[in-house]
């Protein structure tokens, strides 16, 4: 089996920025990051702490779609992840959407929580 050629200096597809929340599932464990874009072909993530090494698989999880990988590259608190296989471009738009939905969700949810507090009403009710 060839090796798959790199391609370098270009792009091997578009990417669409994000921004979201994800969770990636690496040898140190499963770790909440920042999903900050995607493409058919692979994925740009920050964490926290807890950095893999370069060559090491991880298994990238949005919503109900997960992805496995290998971590091509390190720098501060990001990573590049290359996907195994491609993804097919309607699954690349699907989690698009959901980041749309998800950005218009947050902005409804402050806007609540600012009204909330202008107004003086406490934020959490406590449950019994």
């Amino acid at each position: 089996m060839s090796p798959k050629p790199r391609i370098t200096g270009r792009r091997a597809a578009s990417r669409v920025r994000l921004f979201i929340p994800a969770k990636v599932m690496l040898l140190q464990g499963l770790e909440k990051c920042t999903l900050d874009d995607l493409s058919q072909t692979g994925a740009r993530i920050t964490l926290p702490d807890h950095m893999p090494r370069t060559g090491s698989g991880a298994l990238l999880m949005i919503e109900k779609f997960e992805f496995f990988g290998t971590v091509i590259w390190v720098s501060g608190k990001r990573f590049g992840l290359e996907f195994e296989e491609a993804l097919p471009l309607p699954q690349v738009v699907m989690i698009r959407h959901f980041a749309d939905d998800f950005a218009q969700h947050e902005q409804a949810n402050s806007r609540s929580n600012a009204r909330s507090f202008v107004q003086g009403r406490p934020r959490f009710r406590p449950t019994r």
